[in-house]
C-alpha cells in the first residue's frame, strides 16, 4: 500500500516496478506500447477538442479558500508578495540606488516617511541573494521579459527563438520566489493555518518514476516538506503521486492548443496514483501567457490568460499560487473523506449510508482498481475493514466502490442508480440461502458528503465543485454525482481459478444469480466481463461464483430502459446487438452471449496465470477481431464466426491455449452457442446471427405452421435476434439446464481429484 507523507493526502513514491500493460489494461490486452501511446494521444486531443472551454473567468476564483477569513488573508498575503516582486523586477534584481536624503532648512536629515520606509524594506527584502544551493531568483526576470508571440519576419526573432526547455528554470524561479516570499509574509502576519509551500520539482522534463509509460512531463507543482535550512532538493524524484498540479510549457502563445493536448495527456497520471483525487488542476505556460486549467469529469475549464510580462498578469498568477497554498484540500481536488492517518499509517475511507443517515469509517487494506482516465466515472475500488475492528476481533472485509455517475435529470440522484439496484436485490433475495454469496450484498452506501461553507454537509456533485460558476458555464457541464458503497463478500480475480472445472462452477453460479436477480428483482445486469465475474473460496477449498458491479443494470419493466441504444460494457464482451446499438430490446440473452465471449477469450489466453505462461496471442487470430477495431467491425466479425459452426470450431475453439486440457470448457461453449443461436424450439427464422433470406419464404411459412415457439410472429420479422428476444425466458431456461449440468459434472470431477481422507 502506498503511503503519503503529504498533509494533503497525496501518496508518496514507493519502489516502482514499471507496469507491462497500460492503466485499465484488462480491456486491451493485445495492444502494444506503440498502439497504447497512440490511443492515449488521440484520446487526449479528442478531450481537448470536445471538452475544453477557454477564458472561463471563475476558474481562478475556484482556487480561493472557502473559509471567508482565510480568503481575506490570502488576498492580503498575495498583495504582500506582489509588493516584494514588483520592485525586484523593476530594479532587475538589484538593490535600488539610495536616494538623496531629505533635509530641513538647517541641513538636518529628515526621518523617512512610512511609505518610503516600506518601499526600501520591500526592495531590500526582494533583492536578498539566495543562499548556497538555492534557486537564482534573477532567472524569473528572463521569463517576465520574454516575447511570447512568434514574429518570423523580424530579424531579432532568430535570437529570441529557442526550445521551451530553456524556460523551465525561469518558471521554477518565479514560483519559488512566490513561495519564499509567502513564507516571509506569513512570519510577519501568521494566518490561522500554515500555508503549503508549493514549488516545482527541481528536475524538469523527466519521466515520473510512478508512470506506466516513458513520456516526459515538463514541470509539476509539489508541496515542499523540507526544513527551511535544507534548500537543495536537486535529487528529489518527480512523481505523479506527489504532484499537486502538472505544468506544460511552450515557447510561444501560438502553441497553446498543443499545450492543452499535452496537459490532457499527462493529467490522468494524477488520478491513477492519487486515490483521493476528485478533480485536478494544471497550468499551461506559452511564452509569458499562463492559464490555469480545472479538469473535471467531462470538461476542461481554462482561465483567462495571465500575462506575467505585465504587472496585472503577474498579480493574478501570484494570487493563484497563494490561493493554492492557503485553500482547503478539497479546493485542490482532494477528497477529505478519503484521508491518510499518519499515526496509524493507514488510509481511512468514509462511507455515508443514506438509509441509516450515518457515516461508517473503514480502513483500506489495498486498492483493487485505480482510475486512469481524464474523463468519465473515475471509478476506484478498495478492499477495507471497519475501523472499529481489532486484531482480536477482525471485521469482515468489504469492497468499497467509489465513482462519479451521471446525475438523473430530476436532481442529484444518479441516473443509473446502483445503490437502488443493490438495495432491491438485498431486500428480495437476502433470505435465499442458496444464492448467498453469489452477488454483491450492500452493507452501506450513499452520495459522498462534503462539508459546507458554514455548517452541515452537502452532496458531492459536479455542481458543488462549480458552485461559484455562472449558470452559463454550469449548464455546459455534464452533471455527475459522487457516490460510494460498501459490499460483501470480497471476491478474487476470475483468472485465479485453478482449473477449468472451477471456472465452470464459478460462471454457473454467476449465471444462476443473474437469472434470479432478473426474474425476482426485474434487474438486468447488462455488463458481464472478466472484471465483473469473481469468486470466493470457502474453508473447504470449494469455489463459489460472485457477480458484481450493477452500475449499468436497468429495470426490465421500464419501457425507457428496455430498449437502450447506448452501449454498455467493453467491446470484447459486448453482444452483437449492443455493439450495433440495435433497436432490438436488450434481454438476458445479451448477457449470455457475453458469457460465450468471456469463455472463448479465457480459453485462448489461458484460464489462469499459470496457463497463460508461454502463450503467444497472434494478432491475426480471429478472436482478435472480436476485440480490436470499431464497434461495427467487431460486431461483423462476431456475426461471421458465430454463424457457422465450422468457422467457430476452426478459428476460435481450435486456437485455445490447451485444447486437451480445456476439452470440458469446449463442450460447455458449444452447447451454450447451440442453445442461444440455434435453439431447436425456434424456427429457422430465429436461427443464427444473420437475417433470414426472403427467398426461402415457402419454407419458413411451412415451418411457422408447426409447433415452434415463434410460429405466431409475423414472417416479415427476419432478424433472428429480434425473434429470439421475444422468447428470452424460454431460451434462458435451456441455457440454465446446460450450465447446471456442466456445473454438477465439474463438481464431481473436483471431488474425485481431491485426496481421500
Amino acid at each position: 500500500m502506498v503511503t503519503p507523507t503529504n498533509p494533503n493526502g497525496t501518496s508518496s513514491a514507493t519502489p516502482h516496478v514499471r507496469r507491462n500493460m497500460p492503466w485499465n489494461s484488462a480491456s486491451n490486452v493485445l495492444s502494444g506500447d506503440k498502439m497504447i501511446n497512440e490511443e492515449r494521444v488521440t484520446e487526449a486531443k479528442e478531450h481537448v477538442r470536445d471538452g475544453l472551454s477557454r477564458n472561463v473567468s471563475e476558474v481562478l476564483a475556484a482556487a480561493a479558500p472557502l473559509d471567508s477569513g482565510m480568503r481575506k488573508k490570502a488576498v492580503s498575503l498575495a498583495e504582500a508578495v506582489c509588493q516584494q516582486l514588483e520592485p525586484f523586477i523593476l530594479h532587475k534584481g538589484n538593490v535600488p540606488p539610495r536616494t538623496t536624503k531629505k533635509r530641513n532648512r538647517r541641513g538636518q536629515q529628515l526621518p523617512a516617511t512610512s511609505r518610503e520606509s516600506k518601499g526600501k524594506a520591500a526592495a531590500d527584502s526582494a533583492s536578498e541573494a539566495p543562499g548556497q544551493g538555492a534557486v537564482d531568483y534573477s532567472l524569473l526576470l528572463k521569463w517576465v521579459n520574454l516575447k511570447s508571440s512568434q514574429d518570423t519576419g523580424s530579424s531579432s526573432s532568430k535570437t529570441g527563438h529557442f526550445r521551451e526547455v530553456k524556460m523551465y528554470p525561469w518558471v521554477g524561479a518565479f514560483i519559488k520566489y512566490v513561495a519564499d516570499q509567502l513564507v516571509k509574509a506569513v512570519a510577519d502576519s501568521p494566518p490561522p493555518k500554515t500555508p503549503r509551500q508549493l514549488e516545482t520539482f527541481r528536475k524538469a522534463d523527466v519521466v515520473a518514476i510512478d508512470a506506466d509509460d516513458w513520456r516526459r512531463v515538463d514541470m509539476a507543482l509539489t508541496q515542499c516538506l523540507d526544513l527551511p535550512q535544507r534548500d537543495d532538493r536537486s535529487d528529489e524524484p518527480f512523481t505523479y503521486a506527489q504532484s499537486v498540479a502538472l505544468v506544460e510549457v511552450k515557447r510561444y502563445d501560438s502553441e497553446e492548443t498543443a499545450a492543452f493536448d499535452q496537459l490532457a495527456l499527462y493529467t490522468p497520471g494524477l488520478y491513477a496514483t492519487q486515490v483521493n483525487r476528485r478533480f485536478a488542476w494544471g497550468l499551461t505556460i506559452c511564452g509569458t501567457h499562463v492559464r490555469a486549467c480545472l479538469f473535471i469529469h467531462d470538461n476542461i475549464l481554462a482561465s483567462e490568460v495571465m500575462d506575467v510580462a505585465t504587472e496585472p498578469g503577474r498579480k493574478q498568477f501570484v494570487t493563484l499560487l497563494v490561493n493554492w497554498a492557503m485553500c482547503e484540500s478539497q479546493r485542490l481536488g482532494y477528497d477529505p473523506t478519503i484521508r491518510y492517518n499518519g499515526e496509524t499509517s493507514q488510509w481511512e475511507i468514509d462511507v455515508w449510508d443514506d438509509e441509516s443517515r450515518e457515516t461508517r469509517t473503514y480502513i483500506c487494506e489495498y486498492v483493487v482498481a485505480d482510475t486512469s482516465s481524464l474523463f468519465g466515472q473515475h471509478r476506484r475500488c478498495f478492499v477495507a475493514r471497519a475501523k472499529e475492528s481489532s486484531d482480536e476481533q477482525p471485521a469482515q472485509k468489504v469492497l468499497i466502490k467509489d465513482a462519479w455517475a451521471y446525475a438523473a435529470a430530476t436532481g442529484s440522484k444518479a441516473a443509473r442508480d446502483e445503490l437502488s439496484n443493490l438495495r432491491a436485490i438485498r431486500d428480495k433475495l437476502g433470505a435465499d440461502d442458496a444464492l448467498a454469496g453469489t452477488y454483491s450484498h450492500l452493507e452501506a452506501g450513499g452520495i459522498v458528503q462534503q462539508k459546507g461553507k458554514r455548517r452541515g454537509t452537502l452532496n458531492d456533485t459536479t455542481e458543488l465543485i462549480l458552485a461559484n460558476f455562472k449558470a452559463s458555464v454550469r449548464d455546459n457541464v455534464k452533471k455527475r454525482v459522487h457516490w460510494r458503497l460498501a459490499t460483501t463478500p470480497v471476491g478474487e480475480d476470475l483468472q485465479k481459478v485453478r482449473s477449468v472445472d472451477e471456472l465452470i462452477v464459478v460462471v454457473s453460479d454467476v449465471m444462476m444469480a443473474h437469472t434470479a436477480i432478473m426474474r425476482q428483482c426485474d434487474i438486468l445486469h447488462r455488463d458481464l466481463s472478466t472484471n465483473n465475474i469473481m469468486f470466493c473460496r470457502n474453508d473447504g477449498d470449494m469455489v463459489r461464483g460472485l457477480l458484481i458491479d450493477f452500475n449499468n443494470a436497468v429495470l426490465q419493466s421500464n419501457p425507457h430502459d428496455e430498449q437502450r441504444p447506448d452501449r454498455t460494457g467493453i467491446y470484447p464482451y459486448m453482444s452483437i446487438g449492443n455493439l450495433e446499438q440495435s433497436s432490438v430490446k436488450r434481454t438476458a440473452l445479451d448477457d449470455w452471449e457475453s458469457l460465450i465471449y468471456i469463455l472463448c477469450w479465457l480459453g485462448t489466453i489461458g484460464i489462469n496465470r499459470d496457463d497463460q505462461t508461454n502463450v503467444e496471442i497472434r494478432s491475426d487470430l480471429t478472436i482478435c477481431h472480436w476485440r480490436d477495431g470499431s464497434a461495427t467491425n467487431i460486431a461483423k466479425a462476431k456475426r461471421r464466426t458465430l454463424q457457422h459452426s465450422d468457422l467457430f470450431g476452426s478459428e476460435i475453439l481450435a486456437c485455445f491455449a490447451h485444447p486437451l486440457l480445456y476439452a470440458n470448457l469446449v463442450r460447455l461453449i458449444l452447447e451454450l452457442r447451440s442453445q442461444l443461436f440455434y435453439n431447436e424450439r425456434l424456427s429457422s427464422l430465429a436461427q443464427g446471427c444473420i437475417d433470414f433470406d426472403p427467398m426461402y419464404s415457402s419454407i419458413r411459412n411451412a415451418e411457422l405452421r408447426t409447433h415452434y415457439l415463434d410460429c405466431n410472429i409475423d414472417t416479415t420479422v427476419v432478424d433472428p435476434f429480434a425473434r429470439r428476444a421475444e422468447f428470452a425466458d424460454a431460451i434462458v431456461d435451456d441455457l440454465l439446464n446446460v450450465i447446471q449440468e456442466h456445473r454438477n459434472n465439474a463438481l464431481n470431477r473436483i471431488k474425485d481429484s481431491q485426496p481421500s481422507t
